[in-house]
């Protein structure tokens, strides 16, 4: 994969000027070719609130996949803390990883599936592309995506925050049971652990059998609704005994309580429910208390 950057744009890309105290910010938004994958990634990069950041220092950034559901809520939230947290959460660089295909949702899941599977009866859901391609996807954000962006930004290496969200979700859980150095926090929301036959739990295991400890800090957040039907939403149309059948909250439970039972000595972890969240409802509030927590561990 080929970056051309060196502050000129690959095809395609744009940048977004935005003013505050009289500075101007560029969000800056590139299309970028990866043989590994056969298609092409929108890296989104937006810089930190103005003044956040001490000048000449490094800072942590939040690495969001489903930048197409989440980063507009992730960059807002964000700036937010940055003028009432009083420091607490720290300034950063917010990075979406998407795609430039319009077809998100087939990129998505080819990328964030660690297995190839079939998609459970009743979930409607593109599958054009295939699935099973997670390891491949985490070969380009570590070998490529990454070690670009913290070579021509002031990105710390120690303080990578990963955002996931339902599939992604399960990418970020996979991540972290595969290479947990990739990242040194995750954020793992509303993840789709039912993949396969619950597959993940067998990565688990493998970790648990391979090493006796795990780095990292991580806070998994999900709707306590989750196994219900999601209110009835039209462009959901999913039935109740989906719901229950994918056991999102149930398998979120089950996976914490294995992780806690390793009694890993460097592994912070937290589980979060929102009352009342169904998996698409709650996504903003697991947003904004999952970063509060994951900064907090």
């Amino acid at each position: 994969m080929t970056f051309r950057l060196s502050l000129s744009l690959a095809t395609g890309a744009q940048v977004w000027a935005r003013q505050e105290a009289g500075r101007t910010f560029k969000d800056q938004i590139f299309h970028v070719a990866v043989p590994l994958l056969g298609d092409k990634l929108e890296i989104t990069v937006v810089e930190p609130t103005f003044g956040a950041a001490p000048l000449g220092s490094v800072v942590p950034a939040l690495y969001v996949l489903d930048p197409t559901l989440m980063l507009d809520l992730v960059v807002g939230t964000k700036r937010l803390f940055d003028v009432f947290s009083g420091g607490s959460i720290p300034a950063a660089y917010v990075i979406g990883i998407g795609y430039a295909d319009v077809d998100a949702a087939s990129r998505r899941l080819r990328d964030c599936t660690p297995t190839q599977a079939e998609l459970p009866v009743g979930l409607m859901h593109p599958h054009a592309l295939g699935s099973g391609g997670a390891s491949r996807f985490l070969e380009a954000i570590n070998t490529e995506v990454v070690p670009y962006l913290e070579a021509h930004y002031p990105l710390d290496p120690k303080q990578r925050v990963f955002v996931g969200y339902s599939l992604s979700g399960l990418f970020g859980t996979y991540t972290l049971f595969r290479h947990p150095e990739t990242f040194s926090r995750y954020l793992i929301i509303s993840p789709s652990l039912w993949w396969d036959r619950g597959s993940i739990f067998g990565e688990e295991e493998s970790l648990a059998r391979s090493t006796v400890d795990l780095r990292a800090k991580v806070v998994f957040v999900v709707g306590d609704a989750e196994e219900q039907s999601e209110r009835g939403w039209p462009n959901l149309g999913l039935p109740a005994t989906v719901g229950r059948a994918l056991r999102q909250v149930s398998n979120l439970r089950e996976l914490s309580r294995r992780l806690a039972s390793r009694n890993y000595s460097n592994l912070s972890l937290k589980t979060l429910l929102i009352p009342d969240g169904y998996h698409v409802t709650a996504l903003p509030g697991e947003i904004s208390l999952g970063i509060v927590e994951t900064f907090a561990l």
